[in-house]
C-alpha cells in the first residue's frame, strides 16, 4: 500500500508580501509557526514602514547621530554595505529617498523631473551609512537620508527559516518568501524540486523554463514586478543610483541560484543594474549561477545551470 506523505503548509503576510512555507513528513505545525514567528520578528526590526523598527529609528535620526540596533539588523546592514562597496553602489541600502520620489506602484505613471532627481541623488550614498559593530549602533550622516532593506531582508529571513527547519530535523521543504524561493530535500514524489522561471513579459505563472534542483535558493529581480509603461517606455522599480532612473541594462530579469538567499537577493539587484556583460564579470568572484533574460526574451545561462534548466 502506497504511503501518503503528510504536508504541512501555511500562507502568511510579512515583509510587505505574501509568503508560504511547506514541509513534508510527520511533523508538528508548531515547527512551522516557529519559522513564521522568526520572519515576523525580522520584519519588526527591518521594516521601513513600522515606526519603531530599527530601520525607521535610523532613518528618523539621520544627521543626528547613531541609534542602538538589534544584532539581526546589524548583520544585514553589514552584509548590505559589503555588496554596495563591491558593486560600487549598484546595490545601495540608502536608496529609499529615490524609491519614495518615484513611487513606482503608488503614484500611477508619475515621472519625476530631472531637477527633482538631481536634488535627491546626493542623499543616496552607501558610504554615509555608519556602523559601530562593538556598540551595535548605526546611523546616517545627513538629514533626509534613509535606508531600505527591501533588496536583502527577505533573503535573510528565508535563510533563517531554513536554519530553523533544519534545527528541527525537517529535511524536505519549500520556502517562498515573496519570490525568494528556497528548496530543501525532495518533493513528495522523491524528486528534485521543479521551480519555474517567470516569463517577464507574461502574466504570473507563465514560465520560460523550469529549474530542476534542490538545496538551493532561487531569487529573481525583474522589470515585471512593479512597473508602468508611458510613451512605450517601461518604468520599473529597480532604480539605478548612477542615473536616478529605472535601470536600462538591456535586461528584463535576472535569476540567481545560490546556497544562501541573502546573497542571491543582493546579487540579483547588482546584476540587473550592471547588465549581462558587466554582470558576468562581477559574478566570477562568487560561487553562484545565474539566468539573464534580455529585452528580446533571449535566455542566457551560466554553465552550472545547463544540465538543470529545461524550456
Amino acid at each position: 500500500m502506497e504511503q501518503t506523505v503528510q504536508v504541512v503548509e501555511k500562507w502568511f503576510e510579512a515583509l510587505g508580501t505574501v509568503n508560504y512555507i511547506k514541509i513534508f513528513g510527520d511533523k508538528d505545525e508548531a515547527i512551522l509557526q516557529l519559522a513564521i514567528n522568526r520572519v515576523n520578528e525580522i520584519e519588526e526590526r527591518m521594516s521601513t514602514f513600522l515606526p519603531n523598527s530599527d530601520i525607521s529609528r535610523i532613518n528618523s535620526s539621520a544627521g543626528y547621530g547613531m541609534v542602538k540596533i538589534h544584532t539581526d539588523t546589524l548583520q544585514v546592514l553589514k552584509e548590505g554595505l559589503w555588496y554596495a562597496s563591491l558593486s560600487k553602489g549598484a546595490f545601495d541600502l540608502t536608496i529609499r529617498p529615490l524609491v519614495e520620489l518615484w513611487g513606482i506602484g503608488k503614484k500611477a505613471d508619475y515621472i519625476p523631473t530631472q531637477e527633482k532627481i538631481c536634488s535627491i541623488l546626493p542623499l543616496v550614498n552607501y558610504q554615509d551609512l555608519m556602523l559601530n559593530e562593538k556598540e551595535e549602533c548605526a546611523g546616517l550622516r545627513a538629514s533626509g537620508q534613509r535606508i531600505d532593506l527591501g533588496g536583502i531582508a527577505k533573503g535573510y529571513a528565508a535563510d533563517e527559516v531554513k536554519r530553523i527547519l533544519k534545527e528541527n530535523h525537517i529535511t524536505d521543504a519549500l520556502i517562498n518568501l515573496g519570490g525568494n524561493v528556497l528548496t530543501m530535500g525532495q518533493n513528495p514524489d522523491n524528486e528534485y524540486w521543479r521551480i519555474g522561471v517567470q516569463n517577464p513579459l507574461a502574466p504570473t505563472g507563465e514560465y520560460l523554463g523550469i529549474l530542476n534542483l534542490t538545496e538551493k535558493t532561487i531569487v529573481t529581480s525583474g522589470s515585471n514586478e512593479r512597473f508602468f509603461i508611458k510613451d512605450r517606455v517601461r518604468y520599473h522599480h529597480i532604480l539605478d543610483t548612477r542615473t536616478g532612473y529605472p535601470a536600462r541594462s538591456g535586461l528584463l530579469s535576472v535569476t540567481v541560484v545560490a546556497d544562501d538567499s541573502m546573497d542571491a537577493d543582493a546579487l540579483t539587484t547588482c546584476l540587473f543594474i550592471m547588465g549581462m556583460e558587466e554582470g558576468l564579470d562581477f559574478l566570477q568572484q562568487f560561487q553562484v549561477e545565474a539566468i539573464f533574460i534580455t529585452e528580446n526574451l533571449e535566455v542566457y545561462l551560466t554553465d552550472g545551470l545547463l544540465d538543470c534548466f529545461r524550456v
